[in-house]
């Protein structure tokens, strides 16, 4: 199982290619490349995306280090247009025609919530629409779109709310888009949160759905994004869980709150310890 890092936290802080050369040198085997979280004067999703991508690619195969998965800009908003002619759905064109070139197998797509005053417009029945809307330029650029459990905060009531926040109900989404260009991605803290344990998550995928990771550790309070074993989840479980269903994808770090708190000159042994951390778990799920 090869071991991946999302780039997020170092990209903003060396840049792409800088924080490419950090990941490899750790021992990663492989990034997640964001789209999300970009500057509106990028040049990442501008008119030149695609000059960009192909540099980055190059740069890539020159450090050593494949791509793995990527993570398109979550913009789209409810009531917006499915079509280029709406900027923000174009930005998740171009990032997943971008994610393709630089050789990720599937792109996170985030879901899109309904607002609470909409009545009688059901989630499933919006996103069917959305996610079929980007089947084309999945088929048009051999690249997958992975559907991931989100959650959003209640602030009266104080808790988190789940958006495909249960396996019943990632599953069955899954199911209703009956297509081999959509896949399921877990993130483990991200069903903490919503009151399903990770590995009871993991254990309740249907064989084959599950084909990304979006690996952190939390306190069950909060969406932390920190390295495993430095929060409340239980990772002997977790990694019994993934052994179970045979999983047979990689193990994708998301962990840029923890890497966050690391100055610059550190960075190069936090990403060692966090490679040492990634292994003991592929061993645990291999062995």
């Amino acid at each position: 199982m090869k071991l991946s890092m999302e780039i997020y936290a170092l990209q903003q802080r060396f840049g792409d290619k800088r924080a490419a050369e950090l990941i490899a040198a750790a021992g990663f085997d492989c990034i997640d490349y964001s789209y999300y979280w970009q500057a509106e004067d990028s040049p990442v999703l501008g008119d030149g995306y695609l000059a960009y991508a192909k540099d980055l690619r190059a740069h890539l195969d020159a450090v050593g280090i494949a791509c793995n998965q990527a993570h398109a800009p979550f913009v789209v908003k409810y009531g917006d247009a499915f079509d280029e002619s709406n900027p923000r759905f174009l930005q998740t064109v171009r990032a997943i025609e971008a994610a393709s070139v630089l050789g990720a197998d599937c792109i996170v797509v985030h879901s899109i919530g309904i607002p609470e005053e909409e009545k009688g417009v059901e989630l499933a029945d919006y996103n069917d629409i959305y996610f079929k809307s980007l089947e084309p330029y999945c088929k048009k650029y051999g690249i997958r779109i992975a559907v991931e459990n989100l959650f959003s905060r209640d602030k009266k009531r104080r808790c988190f709310k789940g958006r495909f926040g249960t396996p019943a109900e990632l599953c069955g989404f899954l199911r209703r888009l009956n297509s081999p260009w959509f896949v399921a991605c877990i993130d483990v803290g991200h069903a903490a949160l919503v009151g399903c344990e990770p590995e009871d998550f993991i254990a309740g995928m249907e064989r084959g759905m599950l084909k990304s990771l979006h690996i952190q550790d939390n306190d069950y309070l909060g969406d932390c994004h920190v390295l495993p074993y430095m929060g409340q989840l239980n990772w002997q479980g977790i990694t019994a869980a993934l052994k179970d269903i045979a999983y047979d994808g990689e193990l994708t770090f998301e962990i840029f709150k923890f890497l966050g708190r690391i100055p610059d000159g550190l960075v190069p042994d936090a990403l060692r310890f966090a490679v040492a951390v990634g292994r003991d778990l592929i061993a645990r799920i291999e062995q």
